[in-house]
């Protein structure tokens, strides 16, 4: 079966990097696209081989032909919109962050339940070969105990102060709410549960009305801590992952390609990985789930768990206070 797709908020990554993936993906067609202005709308859609444009949210969803939506959206419109697309009938891939707080979160799952679609969130990594490999390895018990994390998500982004993500009603935050999801998510994944957020934020270089640099400290169910630092405005980072555990420890770097340097008792291994568009996989594993319902690898509830741990970590920033994270 291949889905039909629809793209909300075709802007810069879904042209970059989404719908040339949609178009090489595997059971999956662009049909359609939506942009405010109909002149750009019909411009993209000739550019990217997509069937229709609209310049109307609700004529997009609509579409009789469409069996999936890609929403690529400021995040203060995602809850209403991937509502929308569900009561539609439409099968739902949102970005991240899922939405500006949990709350939003937990309706976008209950409308995707009541209406019977799948829902997924854009967390990319989870299908990068680097981290499958060190999920096996975890699972295999070759690290022993998990004992520590660090994820750094470090890169220069300069923000305009009319862009959304400067915008704190509708980016929801700065770099902990729009790097933080993909290092929150990946640590969670690799490690447990989280049960307990610190953090601290702030933009002392560029004064930004978001958060331009913050530092996330999770302490995990099973006993491991892990810390994810995040920032717009440093100039390079080589670090990708590490992870410590009582037998073994993985560092993943970014050297001309990512390269995980393992160290297992007496064995050291450099493994290099080959580029991965990871928005193709996403989308063939989507179309896999739609068809023959398998468990999405990053989930609804995936996202709702990411915007908790991160809500605590606000809380935390603004407080002083450690905050207890329920699942």
């Amino acid at each position: 079966m291949t889905l039909k797709w629809g793209v909300l908020g075709a802007g810069s990554v879904a042209q970059r990097r989404a719908m040339p993936a949609i178009q090489k993906a595997t059971g999956a067609e662009l049909h359609a696209l939506f942009s405010r202005d109909a002149t750009r709308a019909q411009k993209l859609a000739d550019e990217h081989n997509a069937t229709k444009a609209y310049s109307s949210v609700d004529d997009l969803l609509t579409d009789i032909e469409l069996d999936a939506i890609y929403i690529s959206t400021p995040v203060n419109l995602h809850c209403e919109q991937v509502i929308a697309a569900a009561e539609c009938g439409l099968h739902i891939l949102c970005d991240k962050p899922m939405a500006l707080n949990p709350q939003e979160c937990e309706q976008m799952i209950a409308a995707c339940e009541e209406n019977n679609v799948h829902l997924q969130v854009c967390f990319l990594f989870r299908f990068h070969s680097c981290f499958q490999q060190i999920k096996t390895w975890v699972e295999e018990n070759q690290l022993g105990q998990i004992v520590h994390g660090r994820m750094p998500f470090l890169k220069k982004y300069l923000l305009d102060d009319d862009e959304w993500r400067a915008i704190p009603e509708q980016g929801g935050g700065g770099s902990m709410m729009d790097l933080g999801p993909h290092s929150v998510d990946m640590l969670r994944y690799l490690i447990g549960e989280v049960t307990e957020v610190t953090a601290f934020c702030g933009s002392p270089i560029y004064n930004y009305k978001v958060e331009e640099t913050g530092g996330i400290l999770m302490r995990f169910e099973n006993g491991a801590q892990a810390f994810t630092d995040l920032s717009f405005s440093v100039a390079y980072c080589d670090i990708v992952l590490e992870l410590y555990g009582t037998e073994g420890t993985v560092t993943v770097l970014n050297d001309d390609g990512w390269k995980i340097h393992t160290n297992f008792g007496e064995e050291k291994q450099i493994i290099a990985s080959q580029f991965e568009d990871l928005y193709q996989l996403q989308f063939e594993h989507f179309a896999g789930c739609v068809t023959t319902g398998i468990a999405p690898l990053a989930s609804g509830n995936d996202g709702l768990r990411a915007n908790t741990i991160i809500d605590a970590a606000y809380q935390s920033s603004k407080t002083g206070q450690a905050i207890e994270c329920p699942y």
